[in-house]
């Protein structure tokens, strides 16, 4: 479980950094794709905008350390109970600290090779509820994952919806379209599991002299966190070597979740940009489709405003029928909703 709150700290402390698109305003309506459109600016430009700064969406990311704090004392907790009670834990034991350390980081990691287990009621309802706190501090740190997550995919789109209006929806697609997803973090983490195994192996072999087999099979249970216990590590140093290994290992598995799920959200976030930006697009063809020339209706920007409304769920027809009754008007628009303007003037 602390494996995977490493690696939320270390991607929550870069959240501003990693976005994809520039920063953005939040007020932007639908986009009007004329020639008398804001200034064509470049894309990478947007960035620098102080206005952009300001209008990323405010979210109070907790301070992480605090709950690293409460993880150091959960273990260390873990430990001296285990310490305490090192006569009513059986199996094969070394050093009494080491081996309550190692039982403490073995259980949180949830791997629990069953090496060393409570046999007694006291026993077994301390370590009962050492494990029920763990679980309720995992979900904690699910859930700031979760919360990064959203936050990312909310600030890129606003980004988006940002450069959308300074460089005219079209240009924005393109951009957007041009962007590649990185897949580096991924394959780092992939090679730093590469690397930890592989010391994990070499360990199991030369310290506590398992066959190659055995080795890599028990490194696999490790690192996965299922812990059959059927091979573990038995020695004092090799329990000492395992205390850090197991973390560590669980870290790198748990960071490369984050980042395979990082790499989804951007790749989900791209198509949700993309599809914003095309369906609040109007484009003159537009408003010349809509207008009925042999019964002299015209529509214009007002009307558009209204069926974006309405078509966003933002309203209903019964508010706009309200809404026209009080003002006298009872003609109904190509679209079946809005007014449309008379082409002459009165």
């Amino acid at each position: 479980m602390l494996g995977h709150f490493n690696s939320i700290i270390a991607m929550a402390a870069n959240a501003a950094k990693q976005t994809k698109l520039p920063m953005a305003a939040t007020d932007s309506p639908n986009l009007t794709n004329d020639e008398n459109g804001p200034k064509k600016t470049t894309f990478q430009s947007c960035k620098a905008t102080s206005v952009a700064t300001n209008c990323a969406p405010r979210t109070n990311l907790p301070d992480l350390k605090w709950l690293g704090l409460y993880y150091v004392i959960y273990i260390g907790a873990g430990t001296l109970s285990f310490l305490a009670l090192r006569n009513h834990i059986r199996g094969k034991k070394t050093n009494d600290f080491i081996d309550s350390l190692y039982m403490s980081v073995v259980t949180m990691t949830t791997v629990g090779y069953g090496d060393l287990v409570p046999h007694d009621f006291l026993s077994q309802l301390v370590c009962t509820g050492f494990i029920t706190v763990g679980m309720f501090l995992f979900g904690i740190v699910v859930k700031l994952a979760a919360k990064y997550l959203v936050f990312k995919q909310q600030k890129v789109l606003i980004n988006a919806l940002h450069t959308a209006r300074k460089m005219g929806p079209m240009e924005a697609l393109n951009e957007i379209e041009s962007i590649e997803i990185d897949y580096t973090k991924c394959i780092i983490s992939l090679i730093a599991m590469a690397v930890h195994f592989v010391i994990g192996v070499f360990v199991l072999v030369t310290v506590e002299k398992m066959d190659m087999e055995d080795a890599v099979y028990c490194a696999c249970t490790t690192m996965t966190t299922v812990g059959f216990g059927d091979e573990s590590f038995s020695s004092e140093f090799g329990r000492m070597f395992g205390v850090l290994w197991i973390f560590t290992g669980t870290s790198c598995l748990g960071q490369l979740f984050l980042y395979v799920a990082e790499v989804y959200t951007d790749i989900e976030a791209k198509k949700l940009v993309k599809w914003v930006i095309a369906n609040n697009i109007i484009d003159k063809k537009d408003f010349a489709a809509a207008d009925n020339l042999e019964k002299g209706k015209v529509h214009g920007a007002a009307d558009f405003i209204l069926y974006k409304l309405k078509e966003m769920r933002k309203i209903k027809q019964e508010d706009i029928s309200c809404a026209m009754k009080d003002v006298g008007v009872y003609d109904r628009s190509v679209f079946d909703v809005i007014p449309a303007q008379s082409s002459e003037k009165k």
